[in-house]
């Protein structure tokens, strides 16, 4: 029986992308002539989002732990790696304010300056909001029960060597996820087919009253007044992150290239990318996704050490957030866009220590830019009258493909940065 799973698995991994695709298609096509089946996946959609927030803190649990613990019991080069890696991906997140503030300014003509927004203002409530996550928010639970238990299997060698091989356990069973892609696939065909209404259910029937400026986007000129007009903003705008998390991870191949002479992107889109995107682009989950991820990873490139491997795949995954960070200031240019509010560049540069803290306070989680709206609209300057509309419009535009393309480009990342980082190590 073992030896029939392992090939059927095998046979499903080397056709998991055109199954992928057809059962994306044939999605489309039953929720296109089956209203109720397209609603209920989109029920089966919202009640996933619903439970991630108890899911997400015992995958972080279950990830950091063991990953911890394997590089702690080399005290000297496990330690040094470990704070070093963690350095990097803050180094990182910076580099990827930068990027994404310039990208958004090109994209939309911004100018360098315009107006005064109360950066001081919203630098404090950025503040306080960390503060209140570090105290009330359920995925630091996670990393403090994580440190806890680490502190106490440290002083056991026995419960130290049990605990540590929990990542193999986690790694093992990303082999059962593999047959639940295709199913997922089907599922988000559903899902995009009925997202206009899904959207507009989103925002509020109340946005249909107000008066919208005309957005230019890609050379168009969009009414977002117009069911249409939105429902095109909220396509571009999610190619544009596609586009723009692309480029980003581009340039990460090109590094990954350098550490690694013998990379290969061909073997690399082939045999790693292709099986893993559709899952995480399917769920929009960095850490429900991580057991597969790392199972791709190990088979991708096996002469990356384990404790490595699992470190980096597994802290990435709540620590390596760049496709969100993208995602933050390009929704942010396309919400002030709609309601006519001057943006800069300037603007965006001082929001740099918002969205880096904040972004320590949404570890892959579904729909997280809910988090960066509040704080984002402080920082440019919306009115308290025009506030609520932002937030509605900036939560209602990053659902469904958005967070699909970032959280896509948050994991996949992580392969990439195995390979750079295990030069280091």
């Amino acid at each position: 029986m073992a030896t029939f799973f392992k090939r059927l698995l095998t046979l499903l991994e080397y056709n998991l992308p055109w199954l992928s695709l057809l059962s994306f298609v044939l999605g489309i096509l039953i929720a296109s002539h089956s209203t109720p089946f397209a609603y209920s996946i989109n029920q089966f959609v919202t009640a996933f989002i619903d439970s991630y927030t108890y899911i997400a803190p015992i995958a972080i649990y279950l990830i950091l732990t063991p990953t911890l613990l394997k590089l702690l019991a080399d005290e000297n080069r496990g330690k040094r790696f470990a704070t070093y890696t963690i350095l990097w991906f803050a180094n990182a997140r910076l580099l990827a304010c930068f990027y994404a503030i310039i990208f958004t300014t090109v994209v939309f003509d911004l100018p360098f300056q315009t107006g005064s927004a109360d950066f001081y203002q919203a630098l404090t409530d950025a503040f306080y909001s960390l503060i209140w996550m570090l105290t009330h928010n359920i995925y630091f639970y996670a990393v403090y029960a994580s440190l806890i238990t680490i502190i106490i299997a440290l002083r056991f060698k026995r419960l130290t060597h049990f605990l540590a091989h929990g990542i193999d356990v986690i790694e093992y069973l990303g082999a059962f996820i593999v047959p639940l892609v295709p199913l997922i696939m089907l599922a988000v065909g559903a899902y995009v087919t009925i997202l206009p209404e899904v959207i507009q259910q989103t925002i509020g029937p109340e946005l249909a009253t107000l008066s919208f400026d005309t957005v230019h986007l890609l050379g168009l000129a969009l009414d977002p007044s117009d069911s249409t007009g939105m429902l095109l903003i909220y396509i571009i705008g999610a190619l544009l992150t596609g586009i723009a998390c692309a480029c980003w991870h581009l340039a990460l191949i090109g590094l990954a290239k350098l550490k690694m002479p013998s990379f290969s992107l061909k073997s690399y889109f082939f045999d790693y990318l292709i099986k893993v995107y559709p899952l995480l682009w399917a769920t929009s989950s960095e850490a429900l996704a991580t057991p597969l991820n790392l199972r791709m990873v190990k088979k991708f490139c096996p002469d990356i050490p384990d404790e490595v491997r699992q470190f980096v795949v597994g802290t990435g995954s709540f620590l390596n957030i760049n496709g969100t960070i993208i995602n933050v200031f390009l929704m942010t240019g396309i919400v002030a866009a709609i309601l006519g509010i001057p943006l800069s560049f300037l603007q965006l540069l001082l929001s740099i220590p918002i969205v880096f803290l904040i972004g320590y306070g949404v570890p892959g989680i579904p729909g997280e830019l809910l988090l960066f709206g509040g704080p984002m609209a402080i920082c440019i300057g919306v009115s308290p009258e025009l506030t609520p509309i932002f937030l509605s419009l900036y939560i209602g535009l990053q659902i469904g493909l958005p967070d699909s393309f970032r959280t896509a480009s948050n994991s996949t990342d992580e392969c990439l940065c195995a390979i750079i980082l295990n030069k280091n190590y």
